[in-house]
């Protein structure tokens, strides 16, 4: 998933230094700001325990279907209602759907709209099919893992034809050739395992103090782009907007996101944020991650962490995409 921040390339040395600390595969890693879940999903396959979390909803998702589901949901009831038997089968349902209705990512989000994030053909398909997942969970014919399951499912296909260059802060004058293929939902992979891990959604400095880790992993936002702001379609999407419609504005439709800013993309507080959620920190090992071009300073770092023991520092060159 195109996403800034996202760890994906620096797992081989991110899982180096957590071998350092001698803590096994059947501790309990917590990522305390999950976004993608791409740190929690790579210690789930190693075999922790890992909690995850993150105070949006389409992070929180993909968090409810990759790390705490631990093997494919059966869609019993949804099944019989559809008259199937596979898993795969929802999906061919999704991908044969004809859009019945148009909605609101077709009246806000397309050139019907005024805006170019998504192909007329794509939003009317998110909206039928965001619609009808939303239906399922409150007939009860899906639970809420299946409901998250699908939902991931939609983000992911989501990303790949949006009209975006990384972030959704503003869509492109010109169409991607990406955008202009047809919406494709398929199977989400789930990453067995054991261990009762657990998804979160939550303010962080609140959540810490009522977490035991033996490793407490830390990837706090690095600079002052809100990701609520950069990523509010997706937000939106995960949300829906069925029971209550968003208030947008601006020639991108911003959502309102006022609720969700984090106090950790502001130079004014970023430092005391992160000292008081260390004080706060239950762990036999405290990790973070951090960018030499951030808002926090090295130094300031140092002497917050240098409050809960011995600190080292481990650095590895990596480019900004």
């Amino acid at each position: 998933m195109r996403y800034y921040g996202n760890k994906t390339k620096l797992l081989p040395f991110i899982e180096k230094v957590v071998k350092k600390t001698g803590i096994n595969q059947n501790s309990t890693f917590v990522d305390l700001f999950s976004g993608t879940s791409a740190v929690g999903k790579h210690f789930k396959r190693l075999g922790y325990k890992v909690y995850s979390n993150d105070n949006l909803e389409f992070a929180y998702t993909l968090s409810k279907t990759f790390i705490e589901l631990n093997k494919l949901p059966k869609f019993t009831r949804l099944k019989k209602e559809l008259s199937i038997k596979e898993n795969r089968e929802i999906f061919d349902y999704f991908n044969n759907l004809k859009p019945t209705k148009e909605g609101f990512i077709f009246q806000n989000y397309s050139p019907n709209g005024g805006r170019k994030y998504f192909s007329d053909e794509n939003a009317l398909k998110i909206d039928t099919i965001r619609k009808q997942i939303h239906n399922w969970k409150q007939k009860e014919i899906i639970n809420e893992f299946e409901y998250y399951y699908l939902i991931t499912s939609l983000l992911r296909a989501v990303n790949l034809v949006s009209n975006v260059s990384g972030t959704y802060a503003a869509f492109l004058k010109n169409w991607d050739k990406r955008a202009l293929k047809p919406l494709i939902l398929k199977e989400v992979e789930i990453i067995p395992s054991t261990q009762r891990n657990k998804a979160f959604k939550q303010d962080a400095n609140k959540l810490i103090k009522n977490l035991n880790a033996d490793i407490l992993y830390l990837d706090p936002p690095y600079n002052t782009r809100q990701y609520a702001s950069n990523y509010f379609i997706l937000e939106l999407i995960a949300e829906g907007w069925f029971d209550k419609k968003p208030k947008i504005y601006g020639k991108t439709g911003m959502r309102e996101y006022k609720m969700q800013k984090s106090k950790y993309c502001s130079k004014l507080t970023a430092t005391s944020t992160l000292s008081d959620l260390i004080q706060n920190v239950k762990a036999k090992c405290l990790i973070l991650s951090y960018n030499n071009e951030g808002i926090l300073q090295k130094k300031d770092i140092l002497e917050i962490l240098n409050k809960l023991g011995n600190v080292e520092v481990f650095e590895s060159e990596h480019i900004k995409i």
